[in-house]
């Protein structure tokens, strides 16, 4: 049985705690804590400042290192003791830095020391208190618990976060659930009810073919050994949470494995994009003379090692800068842009057409002999007086050189020789096809 949860996250209401004897002081604290969003109260002494922390539950308190009845440090023990608070955000603030007042305070239960003389650091340690507590997800997690006290809290706190929550008491049905959904995390026990433990649920994720078996997983268990946190650690698991479940220790760790997810595929994203833009021409749409280079190194092998031919040809359009001084450059690109795409649609499937320069365009023929690519490229420039791209008629000159069977070129060697076959269609009186073909000097 599954149970959906849409998160609803909610902004924290925050409220903090001032204890300190002088009153100048704690209205400087008050100004700096409610430009942050906190509201606030104050007490003068330790005993007044433990009475309203019974009272209300603040998430922040500040005090003074020497109270007039109590130090610090005495404050922060008893703080601890009252229930609620044994998580809570106690600072201590110092008139001076001082280690000895750090480490009692610390032993005590402080979470940070502060000297009142520079409230600079104290007031970036509250701006990123604030964030820490409103930080809000966006993501989809897959919870498999089978005590519903625990999957009810979990559910709790992870909708809160704003989080969309699958729960499931049973691993097979996670499991089926994950093939079909788009998490961004999993946390599961490993003692589970049913034929499949956690354990296995684990190893036929890391198992699953694609971006989604890399996903976050976090493993939750009441047997808290070194042994099986190792055995985990093995299997794939990113997290480990020993129960009792701590809400907070929970909270944080969700977030910081989902984050770390979301950012790494942010960046894979980017750089997929990035490559892509880097390997495509703008205008035309067709691959680069950067991606030529990239891509051509398996065409020129395959063609070697299963004894293949490989043809090049050299496509450029004749009479192009009249065409740009007559009707504009604007009509030149237009031309371009939809010449572009019809070569893409007229070379084959294996084949690869690349825009070289301004109106220089290259192919990579694969298991293409000299005389197929030569009536290829006629027939070619033959349905390309019926194209007419942007509205303009334009013939070619293209020059055609192939690899044999028992010769070996590399990319600049071949095309070398179909650009010379170029320039010789082009002397020929252009709008045709030529190979290239050895001459004496």
């Amino acid at each position: 049985m599954d149970i959906k949860f849409k998160g609803e996250g909610q902004m924290q209401k925050l409220s903090a705690l001032i204890i300190d004897e002088d009153e100048t002081f704690r209205a400087v604290l008050k100004v700096s804590l409610e430009q942050v969003g906190f509201t606030t109260a104050f007490a003068a002494t330790g005993q007044q400042g433990l009475q309203l922390a019974k009272q209300e539950r603040f998430s922040l308190i500040c005090c003074g290192c020497q109270l007039p009845d109590i130090s610090g440090s005495e404050f922060c023990g008893q703080a601890r003791s009252i229930r609620g608070y044994d998580l809570a955000s106690l600072i201590i603030l110092t008139k001076e830095d001082n280690s000895k007042i750090l480490k009692q305070a610390l032993l005590a239960g402080a979470t940070d020391i502060f000297c009142k003389k520079d409230l600079l650091e104290f007031n970036t340690y509250l701006q990123r208190h604030v964030d820490r507590e409103n930080r809000q997800l966006s993501g989809r997690v897959l919870v498999v618990e089978d005590s519903r006290v625990l999957q009810a809290i979990m559910l709790d706190l992870l909708t809160d976060m704003g989080l969309d929550v699958d729960a499931y008491t049973h691993a097979e049905e996670a499991w089926d659930s994950f093939q079909t959904g788009n998490y961004d995390l999993v946390i599961t026990d490993i003692m589970l009810e049913g034929l499949m433990s956690g354990i296995a649920l684990v190893r036929k994720i890391r198992r699953f073919q694609g971006e989604h078996g890399n996903l976050p997983i976090i493993a939750t268990s009441g047997f808290d050994n070194i042994s099986r946190k190792i055995e985990l650690f093995h299997l794939g698991v990113n997290d480990y949470i020993a129960k009792p479940i701590v809400r907070e220790e929970l909270r944080q760790r969700v977030f910081n494995n989902i984050t770390s997810y979301q950012n790494t595929l942010e960046l894979r994203a980017q750089q997929k994009s990035l490559y892509s833009l880097s390997m495509l021409d703008e205008l035309t749409k067709l691959f680069n003379r950067h991606a030529l280079r990239e891509f051509s190194g398996k065409y020129f092998s395959e063609a070697i090692r299963y004894k293949r031919p490989l043809t090049l040809a050299v496509l450029d359009i004749d009479f192009f800068k009249k065409i740009n001084e007559t009707m504009g450059y604007e009509k030149g690109d237009q031309v371009l842009a939809e010449l572009g795409a019809w070569l893409k649609r007229f070379v084959g499937e294996g084949d690869m057409v690349t825009r070289w320069a301004s109106e220089e365009f290259v192919f990579l023929l694969p298991d293409c002999s000299q005389s197929t690519a030569i009536a290829f490229m006629e027939r070619l420039q033959k349905r390309l007086k019926q194209f007419k791209p942007a509205s303009v008629s334009i013939t070619t000159s293209i020059g055609v050189a192939t690899m044999e069977i028992d010769t070996k070129h590399s990319l600049n060697s071949l095309f070398e020789l179909a650009d010379d076959a170029m320039y010789r269609a082009k002397m020929s009186g252009r709008n045709c096809v030529k190979p290239y073909q050895q001459t004496e000097e």
